[in-house]
């Protein structure tokens, strides 16, 4: 879930800051000097990257909202909460046994560092932060994974993936935009503008 943002920081650090003598009107994106084909060719590596990210994002989920569940102090941050719980359970049941083809299954060892401290942080906070903070994260968990899920739709190998991550994407995309919304009541102003 976080490792997209951390790779996202790492890049913008690496670039560094701009040239002082570079008028600010100048685009500094690097130009491809080909355009990109537009259909990927299918890909078997896509598929165990995204049995990897859809594993571990789903009991990150679901563990954080039962950290939630027990930690939250808004009712809309419990009720979103036991709702991540139920439909996060559901994606499971219908998910694994497909993902099982490419990874373990085993919810105990496919939690991803990043959200091994994720779960850290939040337990430690206080229940008024704590919602705030749970909420932020899942905006970018689900973000991440509606990422992935698209990926794998498009350019999976695995048929019976492709179709799973189809049909799953609109609710990872509902989850997103529920937690957008809560995050506009929970702790201040939501994280994007309008």
């Amino acid at each position: 879930m976080t490792m997209m943002w951390l790779a996202v920081a790492l890049l913008a650090a690496q670039a560094g800051p701009p040239s002082p003598e570079a008028p600010l009107k100048q685009n500094r994106a690097p130009v491809p000097q080909q355009p990109a084909p537009l259909d990927q060719p299918k890909s078997a590596e896509v598929d165990r990257l995204f049995a990897m990210t859809a594993t571990q994002g789903n009991n990150a989920e679901i563990a954080m909202a039962e950290l939630a569940m027990k930690q939250g102090s808004a009712n809309e941050v419990r009720g979103f909460a036991g709702k991540m719980i139920d439909e996060h359970k559901g994606l499971w049941e219908a998910m694994a046994p497909a993902l099982g083809r490419f990874v373990s299954t085993n919810p105990a060892e496919r939690l991803a560092s990043a959200d091994q401290l994720v779960m850290r942080h939040l337990a430690g906070l206080k229940p008024a932060d704590f919602d705030q903070v749970y909420i932020l994260s899942q905006i970018s968990g689900h973000l991440a994974m509606v990422t992935a899920f698209q990926t794998e739709a498009d350019n999976g190998a695995d048929r019976q993936l492709r179709e799973l991550a189809r049909k799953w994407t609109s609710t990872i995309q509902a989850h997103l935009e529920l937690a957008v919304d809560i995050a506009k009541h929970v702790g201040g102003s939501s994280p994007f503008k309008q």
